[in-house]
């Protein structure tokens, strides 16, 4: 397990994303998805540091989108995520402790699974948000994925 990036919610997606590629020289992992934003559609990309690997990611919800509730102080933290060994035992173990994944209500099911990934959610004690997810078949750890 490792901590892959932090989630950031942002108001302004372009704007956002402008700042942190001209002001840190964060780039975004996949080069090609600056053009794809949709403004109407919630929208996530993930930026790395070329000099550390670290990562962030920007996360917009359109006004539509039930996440998009009015900001107060500290809720840019959109979320923290880990990539697990395997999520199932991860979300199992969680449950064995008390923690129980969150049904999100845009995904079926407690965690969305595609063949390459898989993920939850759970909230730690203090209700922050943080992502669990697995990417089968693919264990090596490298900064410019997730």
């Amino acid at each position: 397990m490792y901590l892959s990036y932090v989630g950031f919610r942002v108001r302004d997606l372009q704007r956002s994303l402008r700042f942190y590629t001209e002001a840190f020289g964060l780039v975004p992992v996949d080069p090609s998805e600056p053009a794809r934003i949709d403004p109407k559609v919630p929208w996530a990309i993930l930026l790395r540091d070329p000099r550390s690997g670290q990562r962030i990611e920007l996360n917009y919800y359109p006004p539509t989108s039930p996440y998009a509730v009015p900001y107060a102080p500290g809720e840019e933290l959109d979320h923290v995520a880990f990539r697990v060994d395997n999520l199932a035992e991860t979300l199992a173990r969680l449950e064995k402790l008390g923690y129980h994944s969150e049904n999100m209500s845009h995904y079926e099911g407690p965690f969305l699974t595609t063949p390459n990934y898989r993920m939850a959610y759970v909230r730690d004690p203090d209700g922050i948000q943080l992502e669990l997810f697995d990417a089968p078949g693919d264990a090596t750890y490298r900064p410019d994925k997730y």
